[in-house]
């Protein structure tokens, strides 16, 4: 109960602002269906910001240190990159990352989340070896991974065919209105 006591304090976070300008006053409640098309607009330009700041990045290294692109409650979208990750192994880095952004969603800050990261290609028939990650996930509850093989050739990222999984929480898995021990 208390979560979705937390999920509608998010919920109408996002509408107050709406809420305060004359001529909304009048506003109906949103459809089911523009709330999902709000969550596909914001996980695509989740994406793509991600996908723009990692472009060079995965030419040059031919992988990418965890980051994150976030879309606060004000529906900005801005990416996360924790210094000290550069200097991390891989899996410390992503728990280092997913437990700032809990700390983020605890306070109010953000709505929605997409952690880029890459890893060994899972699929061994797969003529790529490596794999981009990208886990996005929503207060309102959609969580899914995207999965990109990729080769680096002749300085240049080729990127194979996406598969889009569903996963399981690992941001938004707290209850919101509770106090950081972060």
């Amino acid at each position: 109960m208390t979560q979705l006591k937390s999920r509608l304090m998010t919920f109408l976070m996002f509408l107050v602002p709406v809420l305060m300008v004359p001529e909304y006053t009048n506003a109906k409640e949103p459809s089911e269906a523009e709330i999902k098309e709000m969550i596909q607009e914001q996980f695509e330009r989740m994406y793509q910001k991600g996908v723009d700041d990692l472009e060079d990045r995965i030419v040059i290294t031919g992988g990418v240190k965890p980051f994150a692109v976030v879309t606060d409650t004000g529906d900005k979208t801005k990416t996360i990159r924790i210094k000290q990750i550069e200097e991390m192994p891989a899996d410390l880095a992503i728990e280092v990352l997913r437990r700032s952004l809990i700390a983020l969603v605890k306070k109010g800050k953000i709505g929605a989340t997409a952690v880029f990261y890459t890893a060994a290609n899972p699929n061994k028939e797969s003529e790529a070896d490596r794999v981009l990650v990208v886990e996005m996930e929503h207060i309102f509850g959609p969580t899914l991974a995207q999965l990109v093989p990729f080769n680096v050739t002749d300085g240049k990222a080729r990127f194979g065919e996406q598969v889009v999984v569903e996963m399981e929480k690992k941001i938004f898995n707290i209850n919101v209105g509770e106090e950081s021990k972060e």
